[in-house]
């Protein structure tokens, strides 16, 4: 895939899930699910990436770089906002 990304264990893309993934409050349940969808490669792969900024980006309070990982696409937010932020490169947003 572009950009490094490891999805060998997803089976299709885009992956579309139920509409009961936004009632999900808390990052232990974000993490078990995107492991349950094949995932856990691409998150290991995020976790690693956290790298200190080059240059003087760091005295500009932008000191750490991480790659981008799976983007999570909700409709109403019962709580998924909250769950998948403390995720690094996991980006959420609302239709």
């Amino acid at each position: 895939m572009a950009r490094g990304h490891r999805i060998g264990e997803v089976s299709e893309l885009p992956l579309v899930v139920s509409d009961g993934l936004e009632a999900i409050t808390k990052t232990k349940q974000a993490v078990e699910v995107l492991k349950k969808l094949g995932c856990n490669e691409e998150l290991e792969r995020l976790i690693k990436s956290r790298k200190i900024r080059q240059g003087k980006g760091k005295m500009r309070n932008r000191r750490y770089t991480v790659r981008r990982g799976p983007l999570v696409i909700y409709g109403e937010d019962k709580g998924i906002v909250r769950a998948f932020r403390n995720l690094p490169g996991v980006q959420t947003a609302s239709v």
